[in-house]
């Protein structure tokens, strides 16, 4: 199935793994989301709080610039606390306080969620409910979430959806 840019009709990419039930035939280009978020005036905080899903923002180093509100309940934090750093910080990884640092351990080449992150931020693909496992730090012990994520890049970054969450345990 062909997906392609409600507004000028360019075909766009689409992970060609996503269950045929859930892909989404019409989407917005790059082109045409920064020309329609302009005309609209709306700023980035505004349009992300309007999305009735969590979602985080990370640039291309990894880095956290800003969640919407949804997100900020979700991760039980706020933006100042989280902006400035790295998604295995601020979800917590199990891995990512290691010596080595959040994206340099061992683990982390193995990591979905970054892995999907880096390459929508490198290609400009976006992926649609990718299934990835977090492994969070309680005590002693690894807990393991299942998670269902998408991306989509927008304005030099990337919209980091979270589509589903499944405590594991």
């Amino acid at each position: 199935m062909k997906r392609v840019c409600a507004w000028c009709k360019k075909e766009l990419e689409v992970d060609s793994s996503a269950n045929p039930e859930q892909v989404i035939t019409h989407g917005i280009c790059k082109d045409c989301r920064e020309n329609v978020l302009f005309q609209m005036g709306v700023e980035l905080k505004v349009y992300l709080d309007s999305l009735d899903v969590p979602v985080v923002v990370v640039n291309g180093e990894g880095i956290v610039e800003t969640a919407n509100d949804r997100a900020q309940t979700l991760l039980r934090t706020r933006v100042p606390e989280i902006k400035g750093y790295r998604g295995g910080e601020v979800f917590e990884c199990a891995y990512a306080r290691m010596p080595e640092g959040c994206g340099s351990t061992i683990h982390c080449s193995g990591c979905t969620i970054r892995n999907t992150v880096m390459q929508t931020h490198g290609t400009g693909k976006s992926f649609l409910t990718v299934p990835a496992t977090l492994n969070h730090k309680a005590s002693e012990n690894i807990e393991k979430t299942a998670l269902l994520i998408s991306t989509e890049k927008l304005a030099g970054v990337v919209l980091l959806r979270i589509d589903k969450i499944e405590e594991k345990n």
